[in-house]
Parts: C-alpha cells; sequence; structure tokens
C-alpha cells in the first residue's frame, strides 16, 4: 500500500510539473487604484503622470469616475501586456471605505474596459497581505480609526481572522471579475501573495499558513467551482516549511529588494520561473532607491526574467507613482526620455511586440507642437495640444481644433517591414495630413469631409528591409480635422478599411427618406455589423452589433429621433460604408 502511495504520489506531481512547464511565457503588472493613483501621482516628486492633476474634475478623494479608468486600461493595452494583477486589500465592513484596493471597485475597471472594447489582457488578483490582513482587519475592528500595518499584528493562526483575508477581499474580487476576463495558468484563475514577515503577522508558522491557502482552494471551490492557481511570495516556504510543497502552493516568486538595491528576481520553483521587475524604486531623498536610468534598469530587469525563460513575470506596479515605479505615460524627464518610454520597452518583451496592428491615441503622443497657445478643450493633459472628450465609438479622447502644421509625435513605434497607416478622424470639411518617419515624409493624404462622422482611412504605406523601432510624426497639412488615432497595420493584409468600400449593390438601406424604421439588406459575406447612427454634429444616436445570423432582422427602431439629416455607418469585419439618413415627421 505505502509504495503504491508513492507511487501515486509521484505521478500526481509529475503531471503538475508537465501542466506548469506547458504554460507560455506572459507578462503582467500590479494595478493599484488610490487617490494619489488617480489623481496621477502629481504629489510626488518623480514619475507624474502626463494626464491633467484632478482628472476627473469631480473626483472626491479616491472614488474616480469613468474617465481615469478609461485611460488606465487603454495604457495597459497599448503595452501589450498579458495581464495585471489587481491589488487588493479589503472591504471593511464596520470602517468607511479607504479606497486604495478595495476589492468593490473592481467593476469600474471591467466597465472601462467594455466600454473600451478592450479584450487584449486578463485581470488577476494581488494579495497585498500586510494592507489586506494586518491593515485590513486594524481598520475593521477599530472603525476606522487604526490602519497599522505592524501594531496589532495579524494572528494567522486565529480562524476568525480568515474572514479578513476570504470573505472580505478575495471572495469579493473573484466575484467581480466576470469568468471571461479572468486571468488562467492551465485554466485556474491566479491569485499572487505578497510577503509575510513577523514585522506584520503572527503565528504562521507551524501549519498556519497552509492552512490559510487550504482555506482559500476549499471556499473557492465552494462558492465558484474552481481551484484557484495560487503563486506566494518565497518567504512564505520559510515561514510555514509545509507550505514547500507542489500539493500547496503552485508556484513561487521572489519579489525585488530596493534595499538589496536589486530590481528584479528569477525563481525557479517546481518547474517554473517566476520573475519579478520594477523599473526603478523610490526616490534618491529618501533611501532605499533604485536608479531607473532612463529605463535601463527596466531593460535589465526584463533581460534577466523574460529572456531568462520566465514563464510568468510580474512587474511593479502600473500606477506605482508613490515608489516611483509606475508605468503609466509619464512627464517624468529626469529618470526617462519621454512619455511612452516604459510602456514601449515593456511591449518589446511580449508576444505583442510586432502584432499585426497597434493603436496610437492621438491624446497619448510624445510630443506635439500646437500654434495656439492654451488647450481649447481643456482635457486629458496640461499644455497647448487641444484635447476634448470623444463622440466617438469606444470612449477615449481626441484631439480637436488642428491647424495646419501642426503635428503630434511618437517615439520608438514597432514599425513592421511593411507597414500601412490607417487614422481616424473626423472633418467637416476637406483636410489632409501626412506621416513621416525618421524624418523622411509619406505622401500626404487627402481626408475627404466626413459631416462630423468618425472615419477611418488608409493614410500611408511604410516599406523598410525588416521590423524595428522608429520615430513616427503625423502632420495636419491643410484644414481642421479632428484626430482620434490612428492605427499601424500589417501592409501585406488585404483588409483595407477606407470607409465607402461596400458598393451600393451589396448593402440597401431602405426607405429613405424614413420615419420610424431603417431596413438594412445585405448581399455581402462578412461575420458580423455593427450599425451606428449619428446626427449632423456627430454625436452618436444609436449603435447596435448584429451577428451573421440576425442579419434577417436588421432593422432600427429612430421613431423617436427628431427630423433631420443623420449618417448611418455601417462597419464590418472587412470594411466600412456610411450612407446619408434623411429622417421626416
Amino acid at each position: 500500500m505505502y509504495y503504491k502511495y508513492k507511487t501515486f504520489l509521484f505521478l500526481l506531481v509529475s503531471l503538475l510539473i508537465l501542466s506548469i512547464n506547458s504554460f507560455s511565457q506572459e507578462i503582467g503588472a500590479t494595478f493599484c487604484w488610490h487617490s494619489n493613483e488617480i489623481y496621477g501621482g502629481h504629489s510626488y516628486a518623480y514619475n507624474q503622470s502626463i494626464v491633467k492633476k484632478g482628472l476627473p474634475t469631480d473626483n472626491t478623494h479616491w472614488s474616480a469616475n469613468t474617465e481615469w479608468w478609461e485611460n488606465m486600461v487603454e495604457e495597459v493595452e497599448y503595452s501589450g501586456m498579458d495581464y495585471i494583477a489587481l491589488l487588493i486589500r479589503g472591504d471593511q465592513p464596520n470602517a468607511p471605505d479607504r479606497g486604495n484596493g478595495n476589492p468593490k471597485h473592481i467593476p469600474k475597471l471591467v466597465n472601462a474596459m467594455n466600454i473600451r472594447g478592450i479584450n487584449s489582457y486578463k485581470l488577476a488578483i494581488f494579495d497585498d497581505c500586510p494592507n489586506s490582513w494586518t491593515g485590513s482587519k486594524n481598520w475593521d475592528v477599530t472603525g476606522g480609526g487604526n490602519y497599522s500595518t505592524s501594531s496589532p499584528k495579524f494572528d494567522c493562526g486565529d480562524i476568525d481572522n480568515y474572514k479578513y483575508i476570504w470573505d472580505y477581499n478575495l471572495k469579493l474580487a473573484i466575484q467581480n471579475i466576470p469568468d471571461e476576463r479572468r486571468y488562467k495558468i492551465n485554466g485556474r484563475m491566479v491569485i499572487i501573495f505578497w510577503s509575510v514577515k513577523s514585522s506584520w503577522m503572527s503565528n504562521f508558522g507551524n501549519g498556519n499558513l497552509k492552512k490559510i491557502i487550504e482555506h482559500i482552494r476549499t471556499q473557492c471551490q465552494a462558492t465558484f467551482g474552481f481551484n484557484p492557481y495560487l503563486i506566494v511570495q518565497q518567504n512564505w516556504l520559510v515561514a510555514d516549511s509545509q507550505c514547500n510543497s507542489p500539493l500547496v502552493v503552485d508556484a513561487v516568486h521572489n519579489w525585488f529588494s530596493s534595499a538589496g538595491n536589486t530590481s528584479w528576481t528569477n525563481y525557479l520553483w517546481n518547474g517554473l520561473k517566476t520573475g519579478v521587475v520594477a523599473p526603478g524604486f523610490g526616490e534618491p531623498e529618501s533611501p532605499p532607491f533604485i536608479d531607473p536610468k532612463k529605463g535601463q534598469t527596466l531593460i535589465n530587469g526584463l533581460n534577466g526574467t523574460v529572456n531568462d525563460g520566465a514563464s510568468l513575470t510580474l512587474l511593479e506596479g502600473f500606477t506605482d507613482a508613490a515608489e516611483s515605479a509606475a508605468y503609466w505615460r509619464s512627464k517624468d524627464v529626469t529618470y526617462y526620455e519621454y512619455p511612452n518610454q516604459r510602456l514601449n520597452i515593456v511591449r518589446r518583451y511580449t508576444k505583442k511586440a510586432f502584432a499585426n496592428s497597434l493603436k496610437m491615441e492621438a491624446e497619448g503622443c510624445d510630443y506635439y507642437s500646437d500654434i495656439t497657445t492654451g488647450n481649447s478643450g481643456g482635457a486629458f493633459r496640461d499644455g497647448n495640444l487641444d484635447i476634448v472628450k470623444t463622440t466617438d465609438i469606444n470612449g477615449g479622447w481626441n484631439v480637436t481644433n488642428t491647424q495646419a502644421g501642426e503635428w503630434m509625435e511618437w517615439k520608438e513605434l514597432p514599425l513592421l517591414k511593411d507597414t500601412k497607416f490607417q487614422l481616424r478622424y473626423k472633418s467637416t470639411n476637406s483636410a489632409s495630413v501626412s506621416f513621416s518617419v525618421d524624418g523622411t515624409t509619406l505622401s500626404t493624404i487627402i481626408l475627404p469631409p466626413t459631416s462630423g462622422v468618425w472615419s477611418t482611412i488608409d493614410a500611408g504605406i511604410f516599406n523598410n528591409a525588416n521590423n524595428g523601432l522608429h520615430t513616427v510624426r503625423l502632420t495636419i497639412v491643410s484644414g481642421s480635422p479632428d484626430i482620434n488615432y490612428f492605427l499601424r497595420t500589417d501592409g501585406n493584409s488585404l483588409s483595407g478599411i477606407n470607409d465607402l468600400k461596400f458598393s451600393d449593390d451589396e448593402i440597401t438601406v431602405y426607405p429613405n427618406p424614413a420615419k420610424d424604421y431603417l431596413n438594412i439588406k445585405l448581399n455581402h459575406n462578412v461575420n458580423r455589423l455593427e450599425l451606428s447612427l449619428y446626427d449632423i454634429s456627430g454625436k452618436i444616436q444609436l449603435n447596435k452589433t448584429i451577428s451573421k445570423d440576425d442579419f434577417d432582422k436588421m432593422r432600427l427602431n429612430i421613431s423617436h429621433l427628431n427630423q433631420g439629416i443623420y449618417l448611418l455607418k455601417i462597419t464590418s469585419d472587412k470594411q466600412t460604408i456610411t450612407k446619408k439618413i434623411n429622417i421626416v415627421r
């Protein structure tokens, strides 16, 4: 019997190792929400976001509205990361909501991803143990009087304390992340734990940390029907030797050490290398301090983790301006060279380094020249670049009030050897623009008037011997178009997306003029259609997505709309057409 048990255990462990080794390299970052982070880190000396202090303007303390979340989820997408690990610190039912990592606010992030149409990365959980265990309990039992992470310490052997780990924190986080957005390894949602130390917790040996892990697994299975993939810091194995088994924890990271001037680690355990990287840390005036070295510290860390075979790499921390470790677009020119530098460096090490398509938001450019003084739109960032909240689908911002001679520039963009630029714009009159790459101007592109409707047009081709990093500038040649973003796509792709590529016999809209309903008839082989109806000011009035199975039901109810001229934009997975619609009463 003993031999059979040992054989079974050996096979089980071997299976675990094989399943872990089948996991491919992926990169993510911790992500937290706090009043200082929501205000763009402008209270700190370094690492400040380019976003204006006080975005959104109606923010009170920490409870950000949609705008901050919308911007953050877009910046993460631009970086090419595979996941973000939401840094959660618990909800305390007997004390005021502190906001900084309360899992009740995760739906705001999910909603922002939905608004921006983002599905390129997933959401993991990062349990900030000193805050979510010790600080959370102290805040709760004192009714908001004490948030100390050191006194009194969190007793890991007291099962009544488990509620601060599971009920008030992990459970809330999981239930607020839809299953399709959860980051999983081998089909299991990932939860990463930070450090356990005697300065924060007590009684964590003798199997007590193992019991906490078992409680999490049992509760997660009972509540959500799955066994989570648990990654702990290496000091857990020292604090409680019973955790040092692949039957207890799934993987181990070793964080980094600011005191030891170590900005990255790569830890091999149970057949899995897990890397952790900080782009820099702290301020030189208040040691310990890790110098970012104009991005070289981040490059060194990614070389030592991703390029050394880390299956999973965790970056500290996407919004961590408090410790000068944020990855967002930053105004910091002391320790970095340009706003998008950290995001660009990270993307080079992801699986999306030279993806077929990359979106560059106009408001997120690195440099610009704006002829008129002041931001006439008053939105997003300081300086003279005129920016407003966009009326285009998927939200965000756009550059407005452009003039001939103005330009926006992006550094170190990953261009394919055959690159096509596609511009998202709207204009009431004819305009023209040109792209340049490394100072060489491509063809001037005429932008037809769109009657205020957002449209996409092919805007130039760039060819080179190989994929590479380049400086790209978008210049307004004539007119005053509003610019939302441009796409860098594969020039060999046949899926050009200029408007007006459907022919009139492929799609019919009737009656026109119309009163109560619009019917759309399609004679074209596509998988889906998006119907967007805009008024003459460019404001969207109706938006509907229709799958192939429902093409026979393409009818829009317009009975509630006022009389006037509207523009119906019909977008497929291949092309787009805009039709003028006259609604009569």
